[in-house]
């Protein structure tokens, strides 16, 4: 074997256990493994967990707030301050601060991630220019996937629709926009599956986020999903408004929403920071129920979104800290609770973006984290510092923690 973990304990399974590694996949999981291996990690008990999925993240518009000015923090701010953002992005630019993140994303644990790639008349093409290489560049401790994407509409912006097609043929994984940004969103949404359908590739939306009066698009990208035949290759991002819905409509959306076989993310940290800026009291929360529509059938998850500019000022691109930050929110409070939690940053999150055999079970891929935790309550309560992580069977990134008192 070219790895064993030996001593480590697994989410939802008690006692612990050893795994053997070979050839970059999991091969056996036992309460105690004989085999020799060329390389042991003794997990002294700590968690091993599958490697962190951060399914939605803009890697093109991170670490922004030294080059933008902000007064009130609302969307449209935001939307205004980011577009003159970037008409000065360059290659150069967007490479070095999408490293930044990518390389603190591996560090805590992230083996696969999507980003979204803004493509329109004002960037044109710079920012897939940009981040195609570093697929590559980084494929040793990171699969990336790279998701064209509209922000500022389509039908409103001439020439969109040719320059998302030239992205997708450049090799972008997947195609998506803001349809609520669009004056028509409904034929937003279907430009988008004409070239879904072209280039034959998975649809991720960012969809039903702003908390005005406008109504749902969720069942007009589920009527298009069943028209299309896309079961299954549909993701979308936000689903704020969804938190708004009673738990009647709620049941009802979700079902169609699982029967189509569509994916939906929570952007916590986003969410939270952007939504219900208009409420002057009892203010609404705004953040997509994940743990509810789990247990109405619908697959889901959460993400990053972005780091550090002006949609959210805050976050380093470290998913366990967006699982405190759910847990908190959605009122979380049992192991189970946590463990389903900790699935929407993996597993859940993996499925949601097309990456099969993201599990802890022998045949799959073995990309995973040792924690310094012992149980998925204490990853989740602290995030810890300490972090081995493992892709492809192969260490490759370790984090230590060194703290030093002086007593007087």
């Amino acid at each position: 074997m070219d790895l064993k973990i030996t001593k480590a304990r697994l989410p939802g399974r008690s006692h612990q256990w050893d795994l053997t590694i070979d050839n970059g996949t999991i091969i056996t999981i036992a309460p105690s493994i004989a085999t020799p291996a060329e390389t042991t990690l003794d997990a002294q008990g700590g968690l091993v967990i599958p490697g962190l999925v951060d399914a939605h993240i803009h890697l093109d518009k991170a670490f922004l707030l030294d080059r933008v000015q902000w007064q009130t923090g609302t969307f449209t701010e935001a939307l205004q301050e980011t577009a003159n953002a970037k008409r000065s992005f360059t290659v150069a630019d967007i490479q070095a601060r999408a490293r930044r993140v990518i390389e603190q994303a591996i560090a805590f644990g992230t083996t696969a991630m999507r980003s979204h790639v803004e493509v329109d008349p004002m960037i044109q093409l710079t920012g897939i220019k940009a981040l195609l290489p570093l697929r590559q560049d980084y494929a040793w401790g990171l699969t990336l996937q790279l998701a064209v994407f509209a922000q500022e509409g389509i039908t409103n912006q001439p020439g969109t629709e040719a320059l998302l097609r030239q992205a997708m043929a450049l090799g972008a994984d997947v195609i998506g926009s803001a349809p609520y940004v669009d004056p028509d969103p409904e034929q937003n949404i279907r430009i988008v599956f004409d070239i879904a359908q072209d280039f034959n590739c998975d649809v991720d939306f960012h969809l039903d986020f702003l908390d005005d009066d406008a109504p749902l698009l969720l069942p007009v990208v589920i009527a298009e999903t069943q028209k299309r035949g896309w079961h299954g290759r549909v993701c979308l991002g936000h689903m704020a408004r969804l938190a708004g819905l009673t738990p009647g409509e709620l049941e009802t959306i979700a079902a169609d929403t699982a029967a189509a076989g569509i994916s939906i993310l929570a952007l916590p940290a986003t969410d939270l920071y952007m939504m219900a800026r208009h409420d002057t009291h009892n203010v609404r929360r705004g953040v997509a129920p994940a743990h509810l529509l789990t247990a109405l059938g619908v697959n889901t998850g959460l993400a990053t979104n972005n780091v550090q500019n002006l949609f959210t000022p805050f976050g380093d691109g470290d998913l366990l800290k967006m699982c405190t930050l759910l847990a908190q929110v959605l009122h979380l409070n049992t192991a189970a609770s946590h463990e389903l939690c900790l699935a929407m940053a993996t597993t859940q999150a993996a499925q949601a973006i097309g990456l099969s055999n993201h599990s802890l079970a022998p045949g799959n891929a073995a990309d995973l984290v040792m924690l310094n935790a012992t149980s998925v309550t204490e990853a989740i309560g602290a995030a810890p510092t300490q972090r081995t992580v493992i892709k492809k069977g192969r260490i490759v990134a370790q984090s230590h923690c060194q703290q030093t008192f002086f007593a007087s």
